[in-house]
């Protein structure tokens, strides 16, 4: 940026932080991102947000793929995207939007607002009702969501008195205090810098109203997550996927079919899953794009209900220009 500023450099792409945006405005003549000393072209990321949940660490007898331990996932999920809004428009302000599908909106895949069947991430509860009407308050919303997350504890085997989580699914309690207890991990510096840090501060005050204890861990040494996450250790995480231009799905949720050998990323979140499989395979040996968007929706949808992954943010990347040494209108 400041060598944008100075003009030893002509184009740059520095962090679309807060600090950089303001430091652009206090730059410009007009007070706004683009003017007489720099022009900013913004583009989304290509890549997005997102919070874990390990099928092998939160599951319900052993089995990841029983509907008791999606119901259970799905209890945590809810809770968690609830706080999504409000925790990425106080990190990215209008820099970032909450995105209710696992695909980066960079993807020609990824499923839009006005697609048939759309549905905003976890908003149903445990008998597929809609959780939130479109006259409540952020407050009301965030009741709600923990009232469904109930309803989905109780389907998963916990017992449920005056409102809160009495048992585990297993009839007993996680430790002496409380029936679940888990632990989140969040790569935030060790001073909650991430933007989905207000999402599990939030979600943890929530869920101790019900009897659900959630410990916030934050790393200062992101190396410590992707260690603990590939020694199948990790309840809970925050991160973000780098995605390709095209929206294969075979690397991060293939488990292994036919003689093909699971993606390497599947260890993450272990989604087992005959019909999710046969769904990428088939995506992979088309070329019609349309065709291919009507099977990676179904393979999303799969995604979703099996509640491993909750869909956070899609950030943007900005290319900054030197106002005065690139001719605009040329680029």
């Amino acid at each position: 940026l400041n060598g944008v500023v100075t003009g030893t450099i002509d184009i740059a792409d520095p962090s679309f932080s807060a600090d950089t945006v303001n430091a652009i405005q206090q730059q410009n003549s007009n007070g706004e991102l683009n003017g007489d000393k720099i022009t900013v072209n913004t583009v989304d990321n290509l890549g997005y947000g997102y919070m874990g949940i390990s099928s092998v660490a939160v599951n319900v007898g052993g089995d990841p793929g029983s509907k008791a331990s999606k119901d259970l996932r799905k209890g945590l999920a809810t809770v968690f995207a609830a706080y999504r809004e409000l925790s990425v428009e106080s990190y990215y302000g209008e820099r970032a939007s909450v995105i209710n599908y696992p695909i980066s909106n960079t993807s020609w895949a990824a499923p839009q607002a006005s697609d048939p069947g759309y549905k905003v991430a976890f908003s149903v509860d445990a008998d597929g009702k809609d959780i939130y009407t479109s006259d409540m308050t952020a407050d009301q919303k965030y009741e709600a969501a923990l009232q469904a997350a109930l309803g989905f504890f109780e389907k998963a085997g916990c017992k449920v008195e005056n409102g809160k989580v009495v048992t585990n699914p297993a009839g007993g309690k996680d430790t002496d205090a409380y029936a679940i207890e888990r632990e989140a991990l969040i790569p935030a510096d060790g001073k909650g810098d991430h933007p989905s840090f207000m999402i599990l501060t939030e979600a943890s005050k929530a869920l101790e109203k019900i009897g659900v204890h959630l410990i916030v861990t934050d790393l200062s040494d992101s190396t410590q997550l992707w260690d603990t996450i590939e020694a199948d250790q990790a309840d809970m995480w925050a991160a973000a996927w780098g995605a390709t231009p095209d929206p294969d799905m075979y690397q991060i949720y293939f488990s292994g079919m036919d003689g093909k050998a699971a993606g390497g990323s599947n260890y993450m979140y272990d989604i087992n899953d005959a019909e999710l499989n046969q769904l990428i395979l088939d995506a992979r040996n088309s070329l019609d794009q349309s065709y291919r968007k009507t099977l990676y929706k179904s393979c999303l949808d799969i995604i979703v209900d099996w509640a491993v992954e909750v869909p956070v943010y899609q950030r943007q990347n900005a290319i900054i220009f030197s106002t005065q040494r690139v001719n605009m209108n040329t680029v």
